[in-house]
């Protein structure tokens, strides 16, 4: 019987090896040297803290590869649309919007509903090493961001809104197009 498992655990030990997994972490780059090698590129390189902290905070993070971060970057970005959907149906709820910001709010609710579906094709891009597509798939999920943010902007130049949910808007949209940003970066960097 203990020759048996022999086999098994050699098999065991090859897959392991071929799923990029280390024995040890310090073999691997860690969550700040990955981010910093990724916004190494001139405009970006503001966002390797902001990299870091999203990427340390999430689950899985500490032992991942650069391809394992990048799916953590994309489930993140996932989390984040999802977030901002409920929170234009929030704000949709609330009423009291001119008819500016209403349409603005139903343009960002229909964007990142969109997103959404790439997303997941996004997703599958990636799982399947197809990275350009991935690349281009991301591409079109960060520009629902900043078209819900060009319609809130095009909405406040018109009528005055309340400051408060528009910030919160703001927001929103700077953290799903810094959250997609990073994932790509981060895949560009597996090339």
């Amino acid at each position: 019987m203990a020759t048996s498992a022999v086999p098994f655990l050699l098999l065991l030990l090859v897959l392991l090896a071929a799923a990029g997994t280390t024995a040890s972490p310090a073999f691997s780059e860690t969550v700040e040297q990955i981010c910093a090698r990724a916004t190494s590129g001139g405009a970006h390189r503001d966002l390797a803290p902001f990299c870091v902290s999203s990427l340390q905070a999430a689950p899985g993070s500490s032992g991942a590869d650069a391809r394992g971060l990048a799916a953590i970057a994309t489930n993140l970005t996932l989390a984040n649309y999802t977030a901002a959907v409920a929170t234009v149906k929030a704000l949709q709820r609330r009423g009291g919007w001119s008819a500016a910001e209403r349409r603005a709010l139903a343009t960002c609710r229909a964007r990142y509903i969109e997103a959404l579906n790439v997303v997941h094709s996004a997703v599958h891009a990636l799982a399947t090493g197809r990275l350009d597509d991935y690349a281009a798939d991301m591409g079109v999920v960060r520009k629902a961001a900043t078209d819900c943010d060009g319609a809130f902007g095009d909405a406040n130049n018109n009528e005055s809104s309340e400051a408060a949910e528009a910030a919160a808007m703001r927001k929103v949209n700077r953290d799903a197009v810094d959250l997609t940003t990073v994932a790509t970066l981060i895949v560009r960097a597996l090339e």
